[in-house]
């Protein structure tokens, strides 16, 4: 009898893997959706734009962006964790959805480590710290010392908003260097970007795409970028890990866009569709398309990007409770 009841658990196995194999071999058998969380023209929405044609060339099927807008981006993120495992719902996610969302609101309506299959990472970019040209200073370094001397003004930085990664990407800079700011939320990066060239508030902290071409038209100082190395397109801008202070050493914060699909999507489809996503990001003449927007393709494994959600997640919930604040 346990022989018999054997046999039937290994044809069982050896049935669900068979059809698990079919299942990928026959992927996709219809038109692929990517779901973008956030307005048309936005950073996620461009970045599944790009890719969207080069997906379809490798994998023979169509791949279609739908803009699901709403709570800034959870309402799509619900609906991908809730479609079925098949490959052919997909979403383009920003950190600041997945993780930074989260971290802020413990209400929100999913769970960005078990409620999605991760593919990819495909771009990466650092924020930058820029202030108004008249401030006397020209790095971090130059920031600590101006905000804690003796009588000091406050300070106000401005950011995207409340849970922003402008917002907490400041706060956590705050915690670890001693800069003493406060925090200036506005309705989106180019009004704190204009009240701080207009010398309303002192600096911003925003993706370094915002405020770029006002750096190189000197019109914005830099004063460093958060990334672990300087970028490119503003090589004289220091990396906060380059500004002399030991407990910025290893900083290193980045804002990141990333493919992911519901839960227990086979490995096999998303193989597939990994290599899909980096076949079209190999292609040449999206190079000057992604250095536009100030981004840098980066890929990852899915293991990797699981890894760096859970440890993100923790990370900006300390930073989060450190600096009291509330989410909704």
């Amino acid at each position: 009898m346990m022989k018999r009841a054997l046999g039937r658990m290994i044809a069982v196995a050896l049935a669900c893997a068979m059809a698990g194999a079919a299942t990928a071999q026959e992927y996709p058998s219809r038109p692929i959706k990517l779901i973008v969380g956030l307005a048309p023209g936005g950073l996620a929405d461009q970045m599944a734009r790009l890719i969207a044609p080069g997906m379809s060339q490798v994998l023979g099927q169509p791949v279609v962006i739908e803009n699901r807008v709403g709570a800034t981006g959870a309402l799509a993120a619900r609906q991908v964790a809730d479609a079925a495992p098949d490959g052919h719902t997909l979403m383009m996610v920003l950190d600041g959805t997945l993780v930074l969302g989260a971290a802020f609101n413990p209400t929100t309506n999913f769970d960005p480590v078990n409620d999605f299959t991760p593919i990819t990472k495909v771009i990466e970019t650092p924020l930058s710290l820029a202030v108004n040209p008249s401030l006397p200073a020209n790095d971090l370094a130059g920031l600590l010392k101006l905000t804690t001397a003796p009588g000091a003004r406050p300070y106000f930085y401005g950011s995207a908003g409340i849970g922003s990664s402008g917002h907490l990407a400041g706060e956590y800079l705050k915690q670890l260097s001693g800069i003493r700011m406060e925090h200036v939320p506005y309705s989106g990066a180019a009004d704190a970007m204009r009240d701080t060239m207009a010398g309303q508030i002192s600096l911003m902290v925003a993706s370094v795409g915002t405020s770029l071409s006002l750096v190189q038209s000197n019109k914005l100082k830099a004063l460093a970028v958060t990334g672990k190395t300087r970028i490119k397109q503003i090589p004289d801008v220091p990396a906060a890990s380059e500004s002399g202070l030991a407990s910025l050493k290893d900083f290193d914060v980045q804002a990141w866009a990333a493919v992911v699909g519901p839960p227990k999507l086979p490995p096999a489809i998303v193989e597939k569709v990994r290599d899909a996503i980096l076949k079209a990001l190999a292609d040449p003449s999206l190079e000057a398309k992604f250095a536009a927007f100030s981004v840098t393709p980066a890929t990852s494994t899915p293991q990797d990007l699981q890894k760096q959600v859970a440890h993100e997640l923790g990370q900006w919930k300390q930073v989060i409770a450190k600096a009291n604040l509330r989410g909704n």
